[in-house]
Formats: C-alpha cells, structure tokens, sequence
C-alpha cells in the first residue's frame, strides 16, 4: 500500500477502504508518514468530504488507537458532553460543575484550540498550577468522588486524534463534518459514558457554517453513536455571535465563575438548557424536573463549590489568574443600535491579539483577550465603550480598527 495512492484517490473524490485509512492514519501515528503527506489527505478529506462508512470506519481506527475507559467503578449516573467549537464557548467550565452539584457523573476529555475556536484545556490550563494531564486513575477518582475532572488527551485515550487535531488546527483543515465528528465521537466513545449530549455550533464563529450541515452533523453523530449502542442527543445552536461576554483563556474562566455566581446572560441560558438536558438523560425524568434543579445548583451556589473543588482537586489556583494589564478601550463612532456582533471578526481579532495558535508549536499568552461591554440590541452614544481589548505591551495599533469593524451599528 503507497500513502500517495492513498492521498490521490481522495483527490479524485473515491472511496477509500477501510485498510487505506487504516494504513494512512495509524502510520502518521506511528511517524512512518510525515506532516506534510498528512497534511494533503486531511485537505482531500476537508475538499471532497468522506462518507458515512469512512466516518465509520475512521472512528473505529481512532477508537483502536488506544484504550477504551473502563468506568465501570464509577458510582452514580455517568454523562458526557461536547461542543463543536465557537467563539467564547467555555460550557464545559459551567456545566460540569452544575451535573457535579446535581448528583450526577462526568468524565470529561477535551481538547485544545481548534482554527479560531478556543479549546477547554487551553482554558483550565489558564488556571495556575491546574493539572490536565492526570493519569487515568486519578481521572476516574475524581470523578466518582467529587462527579467532575476533566483531562487533555493523553496517549492512552485516542492518541491519533490527539496527534492528527493539532494538524489540522495549524492545516486550515478543521471544518470537515466528517473528520469533526470522528474526532469528537471517538474521544466520547472511549470515555466511557453511554449518554453523550453535542452542542452542536453553527454559524460566523463556529467550525459549521450552516443549519443545514449542523442538522447533518448531528445525523452522523447518532449513526456513531448507535454503533456503540450510545444514546446520542444533539442541540442545534447559533453562533453568528459570541458566546458570553469575554474571548481569551483567563477571561473565559472569570466569566464561567461569574455565571455560576449568577451573572445572567445567553450563556447562562444556554448552560441551563444544556444542564437540564444531561440531567434529564441520567436521571431519567423530565426536562422541566432537571431544568429546575440545575437552577437551584446555581442559586444556592453548590455548582460554584463542585467549581471550586474541582479545581483545587486538579492543583489549580483560582485566586492566580492572570489578565494582561495593558488594555484598550474600543469606543463607538457614532449614536445608535448594535444590530451585529459578528463572531468571525471577534475570533479574528482574538487571533490578531494573541488568543490562539497559528502553528502547531506555539505558545499561548493566556493573559490576552476580550471583554465585550456591549451586546446585541443594545443603544449606544458616541464614546461609549464597545469592548476591551486585553493586549501584549507592544500591541498592533491597528487591532483598533479591526475592533471598530466587528460591531454593526445602525445610526439614530
């Protein structure tokens, strides 16, 4: 079997078997296949897509690249949970802790930043002396003594998708559904759990564009899923806007305290929905039942104890976060209504700032980011201030203006 055989028939839009996929990707796990032949399949792959039996057969192989967790210790109720990506998605931070406080389990594995969409662990590692890379049983300790823990893929659970996401994140080879779906369903799937909920993204700051192939995302989930005799649910969500207030790693994790401290935004909503939905699926009672319950482990501020003890118990300092001291004040031009908030130009802009990676060997300044002052609908005058950008010493002057062009404002 030849690599280039392989990457050429993709480029001719043809099937590849089971055996080419499994010869493509276990070599680049093995270092038999450098970077840069990787590299031109996964752009085949983003081109021309695969189909549902590739999916299948892709995840599989992933699957097998490592071990499956075996949580059969684990006392209680286990669920999972994902995302698709978005601009200021830091769900994972809020929700844990709220399925914790409710009685249920988590097992969370997740990943780093992905295109110009933040990752959980870039996040928690924001967090001084926060510890991603627990050995399996510390893992599953923690989770079925305090209910949540979550840990960076390590070379037991799903090394190849460790290996090939990072590629693709520095290949400009993130938004195919079929390799998004293969790498969030095999980490899932070798978690352990049986009860899997997507949050599915779509929209300017998502890795899927469109409703139409948020809806065929999901499908190719629930296929995976069925495979491995999981219960899979999706929840389609808009993200032509940020998710929250604030962009950038430190910034995300103040603002997932602040909602667990009861700050009321869309993400909150969205966090309760999502909470609810879990609840529901491991509990095994109604969405109204579980919706209340997730609102009481907020308001009596159990969700933001599991929070904090989830952190300590992973080595992390909440009191240590650090944000950039040098900011920049973003002030409207003119009087009027914010009718837009384009996402894709924030994540743009955090990018332009520092927020997220461009290759696969750099270092992130979790210091840096956004902090939005204003959101959708609301008025402005002249002056006030749109955002706050959090910057390096020696910033680009011209993030400004990139800044001024993220907000549409429809004059008095």
């Amino acid at each position: 079997m030849n690599i280039l055989n392989i990457i050429d028939k993709k480029r001719l839009n043809k099937h590849l078997e089971y055996e080419e996929l499994d010869y493509a990707f276990n070599g680049y796990l093995n270092k038999n296949i450098p970077d840069y032949q990787m590299s031109a399949l996964l752009m085949a792959i983003c081109i021309n897509k695969i189909d549902d039996k590739e999916i299948l057969d892709l995840t599989d192989i992933f699957i097998k690249s490592g071990q499956v967790l075996d949580v059969s210790a684990i006392n209680g109720p286990l669920v999972d949970k994902h995302s698709t990506g978005g601009v200021g998605d830091k769900t994972t931070m809020i929700i844990g802790p709220i399925i914790a406080a409710c009685g249920l389990k988590m097992a969370k594995m997740s990943g780093r930043g992905l295109g110009l969409t933040g990752g959980t662990i870039d996040k928690l590692e924001s967090i001084p002396g926060f510890n991603v890379n627990l050995s399996i049983e510390d893992f599953l300790h923690q989770v079925d003594n305090i209910g949540f823990a979550t840990i960076a893929q390590n070379e037991n659970l799903v090394p190849m998708d460790k290996k090939v996401y990072a590629l693709r994140d520095a290949t400009a080879t993130c938004e195919s559904l079929g390799l998004i779906a293969v790498s969030i369903m095999s980490k899932k799937i070798a978690s352990g759990s049986k009860n899997i909920l997507i949050d599915v993204k779509y929209g300017k700051g998502a890795l899927i564009k469109s409703k139409d192939d948020a809806y065929l995302f999901s499908q190719i989930a629930e296929k995976i899923g069925q495979k491995y005799n999981c219960k899979v649910k999706c929840i389609i969500d808009n993200m032509d806007m940020p998710l929250g207030d604030n962009i950038g790693n430190s910034l995300e994790v103040l603002e997932a305290i602040d909602i667990l401290n009861g700050k009321n935004n869309y993400l909150k909503d969205l966090c309760l929905k999502l909470a609810a939905t879990l609840i529901s699926m491991g509990k095994d009672i109604n969405y109204d039942e579980a919706y209340k319950l997730a609102q009481e482990a907020i308001d009596n501020k159990k969700a933001y104890e599991k929070f904090q003890e989830f952190v300590k118990a992973q080595g992390g300092d909440i009191t240590k976060i650090r944000v950039s001291p040098y900011k920049v004040m973003v002030k409207s031009l003119k009087n009027g209504q914010i009718v837009n908030i384009d996402a894709h130009k924030i994540a743009q802009l955090a990018r332009a700032i520092g927020c997220f990676r461009e290759t696969k060997e750099d270092k992130i300044d979790y210091s840096l980011g956004i902090v939005l002052n204003k959101r959708l609908n609301d008025k402005v005058k002249k002056d006030d201030i749109l955002c706050e950008l959090y910057v390096k010493e020696n910033y680009n002057k011209n993030i400004y203006d990139q800044a001024i062009n993220c907000f549409e404002i429809k004059e008095d």
